[in-house]
């Protein structure tokens, strides 16, 4: 049994590192953009250009809230997976309609795997609309996925002459990034933004899911069978940052362009 505690606190380290600060980091930002991108929509063109521009987004977004309450055993109470603003209504919270899509499901507080589910449910939106794009990238510009693949193999020692010889392998490149980046934009004005409640729920969940990871952080150290388990999810990690750094990306630019584009008009 190994216990040396510098081994220990390091693994603890990268493990904290990997699932809880990058994708913080990552869920904050992207919320934060993608937020007051939907703002400007809404103010300058009205609340169905959120609809219109983010469709594929708003479904995704609500559709990972659906699949991971299922996964963790929720009832599921009311679903509209994708919907149009009614600002005249007054909703159940006793406040105008304006929401896209809603999953409402409540959960045994007593079952400590569907509490800790809600940071799960919670952050979903962000990791469900990231593999869409991952997928995307699979299907339309395959040697960039190749080559994220070939960077992550050592995820400890990433191959970055492996990434660029992946590179260059596509035929029409031209169409298929415009495709890509049309359908990025719509996943991302749609599907990168968490709400109050979302982080709320997650918060539920937080304590729950760290217990898990540190102890089992710690158990595989002092078994000596750590590294298999941190390869994997460092790997799982990168390859996570690298897609959602693309998100961020095209949801900056978005965002730079639509407030351009309105001072613009103001002017």
């Amino acid at each position: 049994m190994n216990t040396n505690l510098t081994l220990i606190f390091k693994n603890l380290g990268i493990v904290g590192l990997d699932l809880l600060v990058i994708p913080f980091i990552f869920v904050t930002l992207l919320t934060y953009l993608n937020r007051d991108t939907k703002k400007y929509l809404a103010n300058g063109l009205g609340l169905n250009s959120e609809l219109y521009l983010g469709f594929i987004g708003i479904f995704l977004h609500e559709l990972s809230h659906l699949l991971m309450a299922i996964l963790f055993g929720h009832r599921i109470a009311r679903v509209r997976l994708l919907k149009r603003p009614h600002p005249a209504r007054i909703g159940a919270d006793g406040k105008p309609d304006l929401t896209l899509g809603y999953v409402n499901h409540t959960w045994n507080q007593r079952n400590w795997y569907q509490t800790t589910g809600n940071l799960f449910i919670g952050v979903a939106p962000i990791f469900g609309c990231a593999l869409v794009l991952l997928a995307l990238t699979a299907l339309l510009i395959p040697s960039l996925f190749n080559g994220m693949l070939a960077l992550v193999a050592d995820p400890f020692n990433l191959n970055w002459t492996g990434f660029a010889a992946a590179l260059g392998g596509d035929n029409y490149p031209w169409i298929r990034w415009s495709i890509m980046i049309l359908l990025s934009l719509n996943v991302s004005i749609g599907g990168f933004d968490l709400s109050a409640a979302d982080f709320a729920n997650s918060r539920i969940g937080l304590i729950g899911f760290i217990i898990v990871i540190v102890a089992l952080t710690v158990l595989l150290t002092m078994g000596n069978i750590a590294a298999g388990y941190l390869r994997v999810i460092t790997a799982a990690v990168i390859l996570l940052a690298l897609i959602l750094g693309y998100a961020l990306l095209v949801s900056l630019l978005t965002n730079l362009v639509i407030r351009l584009a309105f001072q613009i008009k103001e002017h």
